[in-house]
């Protein structure tokens, strides 16, 4: 039975790939809609000096989320585009997990102005959870309706 859910794959893909290229556009930004306070990125200069003036620039790491983000959007929209339904549901499950760590990381991490930001991870980890669940569990019974 084809899932009725390759919408989902794709606008879920198409989010992270925006939320990705923010992280690149406006990575100072990010932070905040993230969840983490402004970590000011030391610009070093040709002599291998570092200025005390750092307040413009964030860091570096949040590029590296962008990239995980894009990752994770093309994984998903290739994976449905491709229609390997079993790898799709196993990716979204392990996308989910990155949701629960990323709450943790916002509650232990932001401070009290930001804190409730990792409710908004947690609420993405259930979803993601449960999409891929339902989809496991969906694509058991189409199995043993097909072979029963």
């Amino acid at each position: 039975m084809p899932f009725p859910s390759p919408p989902v794959a794709y606008v879920l893909g198409a989010g992270s790939i925006l939320i990705g290229l923010h992280c690149f556009l406006r990575p100072r930004e990010e932070y905040g809609r993230f969840g983490l306070p402004l970590e000011p990125a030391p610009r070093h200069q040709k002599d291998g000096t570092t200025p005390t003036d750092t307040a413009g620039r964030a860091s570096p790491l949040m590029h590296l989320k962008g990239i995980r983000e894009i990752t994770y959007g093309l994984a998903l929209g290739t994976l449905q585009y491709l229609g390997q339904e079993d790898a799709l549901t196993a990716m979204v499950g392990i996308v989910s997990l990155a949701g629960l760590g990323d709450g943790i990381i916002v509650w232990l991490n932001s401070g009290p102005e930001l804190r409730h930001k990792a409710f908004g991870h947690w609420g993405a980890f259930v979803a993601l959870a449960g999409w891929s669940w339902w989809r496991a569990t969906s694509q058991m019974v189409s199995a043993a309706d097909t072979h029963g």
